[in-house]
């Protein structure tokens, strides 16, 4: 690809984030639901509510408007709902005043609401199912294609989906060990302390009144990165590598413990509980229309186009970056990299550093895409990561997040056509048969590879 045509593709990307972005609806998905199942119980009874619009209450925080009719009566019927927060606050979704065509409901009248309708999510879900309502959607193309190439598109986003959360914390695992030929063991922490990174950012814009979905993000990813890059350096030096011209066997064990260390560390700090976040941009995206009407989540599309832009960034800035060459340099041959001036301590920090961004992003992903984070999800998460890694080729970059790209395949075809629970069992066997078929991964470099060195970096 020409450095035009590059650039023409960065931009078309950053173009669909932004116009992704700015769609996003001034109504509270959730907020909306629930207003239209309190539509349902202050009409009249018996009769079938069709939603006219559901809009935020001007002047009123926090506040939706449900605009309905019901047959035999002329009127314009409506409904307003207070809730006690906004996106992302703990009161998202407590209902806090309710005013209708006939007036206010008394506080009686509310904790009745509460006690027998509102608290129960079926009942909610059985509410909005009587009324016409469809939920707002960002409509991008009314192309219908056949039922066969919907479902592949519909599919092709879930790997897109898994993939960048995969091939992030798998590129991070190739550059530690392509440049020092150890595996750090405990990357999937690096990521985890990225969620929990996220997940400050978060609360942090709760207290800025004029952040919104965009900034909060922003705030989220940068909080993440700066965490685990801080604590990927840190531990970096203090564990990785002074034992890097250690043997393989003591530094497996070493960043084994490392990991360990870590997820207590967390669990005592955060608690033992899982965090959960409230969700964000969930307007469904229409791509396709159809047999099979391809429909994404507004988080998952930003995600995957996020992870299009920074994954080949980054493989592109290690070709033809002067610290990717001089990565290289390192990576190849140490000693002749420091006789040639290279700083090779400059060089190993700053790759400790962009080695736990990615970790970063992979948990950034882990906390937004499953709207939770939790001290132990590392575990599973950094050895799916390491066999991607590995599978691509060990210490390949572009192998890396093609085997990321990989079991998010796996585990994406798996899911479509069998049951999720035994997934993990069988993309592991599969991965298996590779590693016996090619020991040295897609594009692995070399036996000579897994010997490791006995060449301190600093």
């Amino acid at each position: 690809m020409t450095g035009g045509a590059r650039s023409a593709a960065i931009m078309a990307l950053l173009f669909c984030v932004a116009a992704l972005l700015s769609a996003c609806s001034d109504v509270d998905r959730q907020q909306a639901r629930i207003c239209v199942a309190v539509a349902t119980a202050v009409a009249p009874e018996g009769q079938k509510v069709s939603v006219q619009s559901v809009i935020p209450l001007v002047g009123v925080s926090h506040a939706v408007r449900v605009n309905y009719s019901v047959p035999g009566l002329p009127l314009p019927l409506y409904v307003d709902c207070a809730f006690g927060g906004g996106m992302l606050e703990p009161g998202r979704r407590d209902v806090i005043g309710v005013r209708g065509y006939d007036g206010a409901l008394s506080e009686r009248q509310l904790l009745t609401l509460h006690r027998w309708f509102l608290s129960q999510d079926d009942m909610i879900d059985r509410a909005v199912a009587e009324t016409d309502w469809q939920p707002a959607s960002l409509e991008i193309s009314s192309w219908a294609p056949p039922k066969a190439v919907g479902f592949a598109l519909q599919q092709l986003t879930n790997i897109l989906g898994l993939a960048a959360l995969y091939a992030p914390l798998a590129l991070a695992y190739a550059l530690i060990y392509g440049l020092i030929r150890r595996i750090n063991m405990a990357f999937g922490q690096i990521a985890v302390i990225g969620g929990y990174g996220a997940v400050f950012g978060i609360v942090a814009a709760l207290g800025i009144p004029s952040f919104g979905p965009f900034a909060t993000l922003v705030l989220a990813g940068a909080s993440a990165i700066a965490l685990a890059a801080l604590w990927g350096w840190l531990v970096g030096r203090a564990v990785v590598l002074p034992l890097a011209d250690r043997p393989d066997r003591a530094f497996i064990i070493a960043t084994i413990g490392l990991g360990i260390a870590l997820s207590e560390m967390l669990r005592l700090g955060q608690g033992a509980r899982e965090i959960w976040i409230e969700p964000m941009l969930e307007t469904p995206v229409v791509l396709t229309r159809g047999a099979f009407p391809v429909i994404v989540p507004e988080m998952r599309l930003l995600i995957i186009l996020v992870a299009l832009l920074v994954l080949p960034a980054v493989l592109v800035f290690m070709r033809v970056s002067r610290f990717g060459r001089a990565w290289r340099s390192v990576a190849d041959d140490p000693v002749m990299a420091r006789l040639a001036g290279i700083n090779t301590s400059a060089v190993t920090a700053v790759t400790l550093i962009l080695a736990s961004a990615l970790a970063a992003g992979g948990g950034l992903v882990l906390a937004l895409s499953y709207g939770t984070i939790n001290f132990s999800m590392g575990l599973m998460v950094g050895l799916k990561a390491l066999l991607a890694s590995l599978v691509g080729g060990a210490g390949s970059l572009v192998g890396a997040v093609l085997g990321g790209l990989l079991i998010a395949v796996l585990e994406t075809a798996w899911s479509a056509y069998f049951d999720s629970t035994s997934r993990d069992i069988v993309v592991l066997g599969v991965l298996t048969l590779l590693f016996l078929l090619r020991p040295n991964g897609l594009m692995g470099l070399g036996k000579a590879l897994e010997e490791g060195r006995g060449t301190r970096l600093s």
